[in-house]
């Protein structure tokens, strides 16, 4: 379900403001089937919502979709395994980027995939967790901002965490 470009696509759209399904084959360049098609396996997951309907200048009914949620975080633990590596690797991404920001001070970082790979699942759980206190906060300052503390506090979280302390602490000090 989730290990879909579009489908993430969509939502990501959604979480901006509600919109049709031929607003969204817009600005997707996708065919109105193909959105459709996700919308329905959207629907039917609980991810999104009819918000409301209106009938446009033909009389025909348009139906605005919005997510549930504003934000969804991933929870490692009741992913399926091969979807999971999906979501596994969208953490290394941002991990790299956020190292990136070391390098251009021109500090060496040096780590194995491995390293890598087992800090992201570290960050998918702690997302998780540190997600789970923002479930009700109220998103109207924006998603983004959202995302940049649950991110922030996850990563400070895990600097502090045994398996990681000389990890960060030699990162930050080189």
């Amino acid at each position: 379900m989730f290990a879909d470009f579009t489908r993430w696509e969509i939502l990501h759209l959604l979480s901006i403001r509600p919109m049709t399904e031929a607003q969204i084959s817009k600005l997707l360049g996708l065919t109105r089937a193909a959105i459709g098609y996700h919308l329905h396996h959207l629907l039917k997951a609980g991810l999104v919502q009819i918000e409301k309907t209106e009938p446009e200048e033909h009389g025909i009914l348009q139906k605005f979709y919005s997510p549930v949620a504003r934000l969804f975080i991933v929870d490692p633990e009741r992913t399926p395994e091969e979807m999971l590596r999906y979501f596994i690797r969208i953490q290394e991404e941002r991990l790299i980027g956020f190292f990136s920001a070391f390098q251009l001070k021109n500090r060496e970082i040096d780590f194995s995939a491995e390293t890598l790979e087992k800090l992201a699942l570290a960050m998918l759980k702690k997302l998780c967790e540190v997600g789970r206190k923002y479930a009700m906060l109220d998103t109207a300052r924006g998603v983004p901002s959202l995302e940049v503390k649950i991110y922030a506090e996850a990563l400070s979280s895990l600097t502090k965490q045994d398996e990681w302390r000389d990890f960060f602490q030699e990162l930050l000090y080189l």
